[in-house]
């Protein structure tokens, strides 16, 4: 406003006081009016880069929904990897089982081998001792009757 009244005093001195008036006038009615242009276009311009909180709000809601849908898609993951690991485990359960029980067969049939082995062994053990036995008993048994003769033979002699 007072930059208009400095060119009214300007111009009052070169026009005249009725004709500087009516440039002023005309003067400032352009100012104000490019004044409304401009505020309005400052005010679309900001609009399109600003957001408002209505903006903001369709912008949370959006995320919203992208993260319960990501939390969606990876309960989903997570529980198929879980049956996934599931199956597996049960998998690795049977072969083990039957790893297990083939172990198990392998080493009955081993216990049941050495057992005969054993058993064979101490027969031939106690066939050895049952040896030695008689002739360890005749061995004493000829002892004793020669033992008897001889005592007989000095008795009677």
């Amino acid at each position: 406003m007072g930059e208009v009244l400095k060119i009214f005093e300007t111009l009052e001195g070169v026009l005249g006081k009725e004709k500087a008036l009516k440039v002023a006038e005309a003067i400032e009615k352009l100012v104000e009016e490019r004044r409304e242009t401009l505020k309005v276009e400052l005010k679309e311009e900001l609009t399109k880069e600003l957001a408002t909180k209505h903006d903001l709000k369709i912008v949370e809601q959006s995320l919203r929904a992208l993260i319960e849908q990501c939390r969606g898609e990876l309960q989903r993951e997570i529980e198929e990897v879980k049956g996934e690991l599931k199956a597996e485990i049960e998998q690795v359960r049977g072969e083990l089982k039957a790893e297990i029980e083939q172990v198990k067969g392998e080493l009955k049939t081993e216990i049941e081998q050495v057992r005969g082995e054993l058993k064979a062994e101490i027969q031939k053990v106690k066939n050895d001792l049952l040896k030695w036995l008689i002739v360890l008993f005749i061995g004493q048994a000829t002892f004793i009757v020669g033992l008897v003769f001889t005592l007989i033979k000095a008795l009677k002699g």
